[in-house]
Order: structure tokens, then C-alpha cells, then sequence
């Protein structure tokens, strides 16, 4: 004879009174809520962390200014309906390995329109197409 279910009529019993029934939703209850604790402190304390320059490569052809300045312009030009491959690549372009470090440094993590933060390098996969990627591959070689 092979019975299906719970076999405990006590365990049985609590499960189906409303009692239980609180008890099991409590437990929901807490359990979302912790998840949604634990998701938010992982997006405010351990969200971005910046790249360690490669001391393989020769260091930075451009200044942090610059490669602020480049974040920027790039994110301009990600952001919104379409992006605008020109401009990006523009900006990438005449960098050395260590100078692109320092651009995804400063570019950080930034909300895209559908409020998910992308990292630098996200957000060229995310808005370019496998052709214009393969361009940036040969600009940037090692991080697509």
C-alpha cells in the first residue's frame, strides 16, 4: 500500500487549520521580505567595482579628465532610442588598453531606460549589433 501525502495526521492537521495557514504566510512574508533587503544591499554595497589597471599593458594615453569626458559623451550617446555607433566609436578609438579601463572606471554603472544599471561594457552589447561589436573588438581588443 503506497500512500501519497503528509502520513502524520498532527503535521496534516496543522498545516490545513488557519493557524497554519498565518504561520505559512508569515513565512512568505519574511522570506520575500529578506530577499528584497538582501537584493537592495547588494545594489548599494556591492554594485560596481572598478578595474584594476593591467600592469601587463603600457600604462594610460589619456588623463582621468579625459576619460571622464569620453564616459560621458559615450553614455550620451548610448542613452535614449537608438544609439549612436559613430560618436561611440569616436570615442574609443586611438585607446590604449589601460586608457579603456579608465573609461569603464569612470562610465561606473548607469541606469538604462529600462532602469537596470549596465556597466560601460554592458551597455555596448546590450545597444550594437554582432558587426558593429566586431568593430569595437578590433578597437578595443579583450573586453567584448
Amino acid at each position: 500500500m503506497n500512500k501519497k501525502g503528509l502520513r502524520n495526521p498532527a503535521i496534516t492537521k496543522a498545516l490545513t487549520s488557519s493557524e497554519g495557514q498565518k504561520l505559512g504566510f508569515t513565512v512568505l512574508k519574511v522570506a520575500l521580505i529578506g530577499t528584497a533587503f538582501g537584493i537592495a544591499y547588494y545594489k548599494l554595497f556591492m554594485g560596481f567595482k572598478p578595474v584594476p589597471t593591467d600592469t601587463r599593458y603600457e600604462p594610460s594615453n589619456i588623463s582621468d579628465t579625459q576619460a571622464k569626458a569620453r564616459a560621458e559623451a559615450i553614455y550620451t550617446a548610448l542613452l535614449g532610442f537608438g544609439a549612436n555607433y559613430p560618436t561611440v566609436e569616436n570615442n574609443l578609438s586611438g585607446l590604449n588598453h589601460n586608457a579603456f579601463i579608465k573609461i569603464i572606471n569612470a562610465f561606473g554603472e548607469r541606469r538604462s531606460s529600462t532602469l537596470s544599471k549596465l556597466t560601460l561594457v554592458e551597455w555596448l552589447q546590450d545597444q550594437f549589433n554582432e558587426a558593429e561589436i566586431a568593430k569595437l573588438r578590433f578597437l578595443i581588443k579583450g573586453f567584448f
